[in-house]
């Protein structure tokens, strides 16, 4: 009798993590333990590079960071490669932190932040910027005489560097906190042989309504202005605006190489308007365009995957492009469509309509007109409601209990057209073509079904769904 009771519990553990396993079937999550940053985000041998801040041994909590690897010819299939970096130097080794990459020559340069805890001393930890190499895009091995940046008089938060050639000299941005930990900036930092660094500029820097640290900075030039895109921590809520904990988002303006003067014209806009969007990085991919990747979750959430053995994913590479009045447009990368499967959907659809999602993913199209719209993203455990108010002009993603709701406005002119992808655990949502995009995470339970709240029409909805780019082969 206890031997068929235990076969019995078996099978119901087995058909639950089944019918909720939120492990994503197309974007990029390690394939155990606990994910954050992306990082080096560079082309090696016409492969796309994506590292990352990882802990090996715990889904439940960050840990001391390493820097898990992975490869990808199109940034939309990706293959997990060995851990690139782990925290083995005096100057690491209570965490290899965020940065970036350059290739040049043959040869992978890898700038990261190590961390240095001090327990019982204030400060409790100090910081310094290191260097590594690559020469085959696998093997990583760390410069000898490590850090190249001490920062004494900038301690203890200047981390993530963010590295870039222009002309004959190398650049790098680094964030920091200042005026006793109360306030956030970037600093500017020049080179001639990629070792030697020497600080010549504050690049940008908060008056106190930006916060307190500019973390993961980036800086690059695009459509004829200077983007400085980052993540502030500690910006008040404001309305709809800067709901999250710690918000991403960036300043439009234009840079003279020669003074490395930073000249703002368009002031900070949040990047992403949903729950799970922070620490990004870009990279030019093979055409020449500038994609943006970031970390899909949030700090301080306790959500139910790392009870399935991992904790976090990438969001889906995302193209931008500067529109005239100074946003960021965003696009997923075209190499999405090699993820796209059978379509299941496609026509008129009314109130009260259901489309069921195979594997509980799928890409949504819709198109509607000008009035009150809603479409409910289902499950057992409850919805995610996205929906437009026509007369408060105003786009809301709604995914339920507490702090459930993010929002902000939008004056479209002629049709409305949405683009949804759904995976196991999140959905990124994108109106206006890319000129607004939410990025929230989502646990659903049971079969997940698409549905038109009441009163609400789309002109054409189209459902297709979305084949596996990214195996947990050792999970």
């Amino acid at each position: 009798m206890l031997i068929l009771l235990i076969i019995f519990a078996f099978i119901c553990f087995r058909n639950t993590y089944a019918e909720n396993n939120f492990y994503p079937l197309f974007h990029l999550a390690p394939e155990f333990g606990w994910m954050n940053d992306p990082n080096g985000f560079c082309i090696f041998n016409k492969e796309y590079h994506l590292f990352f801040q990882y802990n090996p041994n715990s889904s439940y909590v960050p840990g001391i960071a390493h820097w898990g690897h992975a490869v990808s010819k199109d940034l939309i299939h990706w293959k997990h490669l060995p851990i690139a970096m782990y925290p083995d130097k005096w100057y690491d080794k209570d965490g290899v932190f965020s940065g970036s990459a350059i290739v040049e020559g043959g040869t992978m340069y890898i700038y990261y932040t190590g961390n240095v805890n001090l327990p019982n001393e204030t400060p409790d930890h100090k910081q310094y910027q290191a260097l590594a190499t690559s020469t085959d895009g696998v093997n990583v091995i760390k410069y000898e005489n490590n850090p190249i940046i001490n920062g004494t008089q900038l301690q203890p938060d200047i981390r993530d560097p963010k590295v870039w050639k222009h002309g004959d000299k190398y650049y790098m941005v680094l964030g920091n906190s200042y005026n006793d930990g109360k306030l956030g900036r970037a600093l500017l930092y020049i080179s001639d042989d990629r070792i030697n660094w020497e600080m010549v500029s504050v690049l940008a820097e908060s008056d106190g309504s930006l916060g307190y640290m500019f973390e993961c900075p980036d800086f690059f030039e695009l459509d004829g202005y200077f983007v400085f895109l980052f993540s502030p921590q500690g910006i008040k809520p404001q309305g709809n605006k800067y709901r999250n904990l710690y918000q991403t988002g960036y300043i439009i303006g234009k840079f003279d190489y020669a003074t490395n003067k930073f000249t703002v014209i368009y002031n900070f806009r949040e990047f992403d308007h949903g729950h799970d969007f922070y620490a990004t990085q870009s990279q030019l991919d093979e055409d020449g365009n500038r994609v943006v990747i970031a970390w899909f979750d949030m700090w301080e959430e306790n959500y139910p995957e790392n009870a399935q053995g991992f904790t976090g994913h990438m969001t889906l590479p995302r193209i931008i492009r500067v529109t005239s009045d100074g946003r960021l447009i965003q696009t997923p990368v075209k190499s999405i469509a090699s993820a796209r499967g059978r379509n299941i959907y496609s026509g008129k659809m009314n109130s009260g309509e259901i489309v069921y999602l195979k594997d509980n993913v799928g890409e949504l199209l819709i198109l509607f007109r000008f009035r009150d719209f809603e479409v409910l993203i289902e499950s057992d455990s409850g919805s995610v409601k996205l929906s437009y108010d026509s007369k408060k002009r105003i786009v809301t993603l709604d995914r339920g209990g507490n702090d459930g709701i993010r929002r902000t406005s939008w004056r479209p002119k002629g049709k409305l057209m949405w683009k949804v992808y759904i995976d196991s655990s999140s959905i990124e949502f994108f109106c206006a073509e890319g000129k607004f995009a939410f990025s929230s995470r989502y646990f659903p339970s049971g079969s997940v079904r698409v549905r038109l709240a009441p009163n609400s029409e789309a002109e054409e909805f189209i459902v297709n769904e979305m084949k596996r780019t990214v195996d947990r082969a050792h999970a």
